[in-house]
């Protein structure tokens, strides 16, 4: 309320400090969130509530929560549910969104120009790792999230996945973030069955599959 400035009493100096306050505290709220939310998931803290979950919930979720961003970046936003999945999946729906959300936060925040693609599929078994829960899984979903952005070197895509690690020192002063989300993601992935995977080079964006 401050920085908008309602009451047309504050100058423009004042109105920018408003808003580095108001950037700040946004700042400090996502890190405590993103800490509280990485400390539970390393100590088992954490539960699951499973419920049948649509995919045109999914797609319209993500659809909405990034619309205005794609727009604001000027950036191709594309969501294609292949037509051979069932229309729904048991899982978190809660979780589910926050990977989602954090793996596509990041496609859009290191994506200058092109186009962020989610593609939603029926994997068969096209993961790289040996992952006992998706090798006995009778039906595994792909979600796969491709973005043309800068993309990763081969010897940081272990660490990004680490607390507190970004691809360069660089990275978070330019960009920002607290560095938590990617090992948040894949903890929940843990948590709900599944694995992220990264395939990226540099210059050539980067794609990362939740299965």
């Amino acid at each position: 309320q401050l920085y908008e400035n309602h009451d047309g009493n504050l100058n423009e100096k004042q109105v920018s400090y408003a808003k580095t306050i108001h950037s700040c505290g946004d700042d400090l709220i996502q890190l405590i969130n993103d800490i509280l939310d990485l400390s539970k998931i390393e100590s088992g803290y954490i539960s699951t509530d499973f419920v049948k979950l649509q995919f045109h919930e999914i797609a319209n979720f993500v659809e909405t929560t990034f619309k205005h961003i794609s727009e604001n970046k000027n950036l191709r936003f594309a969501i294609d549910l292949d037509p051979k999945l069932p229309a729904s999946m048991e899982t978190d729906a809660q979780r589910l969104n926050q990977i989602l959300k954090n793996l596509l936060s990041n496609a859009f925040k290191f994506t200058e120009k092109g186009e962020v693609k989610l593609h939603i599929y029926e994997a068969n078994k096209n993961w790289r790792q040996d992952h006992p829960g998706l090798v006995n899984a009778q039906k595994v979903v792909a979600f796969e999230i491709k973005d043309t952005g800068i993309g990763i070197s081969k010897d940081k895509q272990n660490i990004i996945f680490e607390a507190f690690q970004q691809a360069e020192g660089s990275t978070s002063r330019k960009y920002g973030g607290t560095g938590l989300g990617l090992s948040i993601s894949r903890g929940l992935a843990d948590l709900l069955g599944g694995s992220i995977e990264l395939i990226s080079e540099i210059g050539s964006g980067s794609t990362f599959t939740l299965f």
